[in-house]
């Protein structure tokens, strides 16, 4: 069962080992690769053997070392696999169930992304889009429709909603969106002003905002940003 770390989290990031080797199904194994690197642990928080076992890797109260430059923030997800059509259908119910749990702990406002979204990598690759059924903002939103070669489907998909995207806003954007962030601002109980600016007074209502809702405090308006202002 997951429990939430008291660090910030609002992203998940999926990965996969590289190697289809029975030997390597194990956290174990990862752990020892890692710490031949001269890292302190594993990097992943959760690793995925091709038999649907999920096995906890490094305690999720530790930022993880998983994504160079993106690790803050987030938990990472490691399944076992090198081959696509190599992953088993228990894999994917596996990494649905607990994506599904970990968004719930969250109020559905954590999304779920592929390492190679922030890197050069193809990791994973498997169709992890597909799989979890996740929108553009990488959010659980729609049925899940692939299936692993010769495997039957996972029987479900969470339909967590789909709020209406909006863009990421910054300080010193300036635009109809911004109106409608501070708007939502105003609603939360924050002293701005809906004049289209995003500037630092809104900046700094925008993190306190982020802050009393468990969400990395860098006033940047991003897809869970949205979702709890619009909640």
């Amino acid at each position: 069962m997951f429990t939430k770390p008291d660090r910030p989290v609002d992203r998940v990031f999926l990965h996969c080992s590289a190697s289809d080797r029975p030997e390597h199904d194990n956290v174990a194994t990862m752990r020892n690769w890692h710490l031949a690197r001269g890292w302190s642990d594993v990097g992943y928080h959760f690793f995925i053997r091709k038999d649907g076992t999920v096995e906890d890797g490094r305690p999720v109260e530790i930022t993880p070392a998983a994504q160079g430059g993106n690790n803050t923030g987030t938990i990472a997800i490691c399944l076992h696999g090198l081959a696509e059509e190599n992953f088993t259908a228990e894999q994917y119910r596996s990494v649905i169930d607990l994506c599904t749990e970990i968004s719930t702990a969250y109020g559905n406002m954590i999304t779920i992304h592929g390492h190679c979204e922030v890197s050069a990598k193809s990791c994973p690759v498997f169709p992890y889009r597909a799989v979890l059924g996740l929108d553009d903002h990488g959010e659980m939103a729609f049925e899940a429709t692939v299936t692993p070669a010769g495997a039957e489907p996972p029987t479900h998909s969470p339909a967590i909603g789909n709020l209406p995207a909006r863009p990421t806003l910054r300080l010193g954007d300036r635009n109809g969106d911004v109106q409608i962030l501070q708007q939502l601002l105003v609603r939360a109980g924050h002293d701005v002003v809906a004049d289209g600016i995003f500037g630092q007074v809104s900046a700094e209502a925008v993190r306190a905002f982020q802050t009393a809702h468990n969400l990395i405090p860098d006033a940047i308006v991003g897809p869970a940003t949205w979702k709890a202002l619009q909640a």
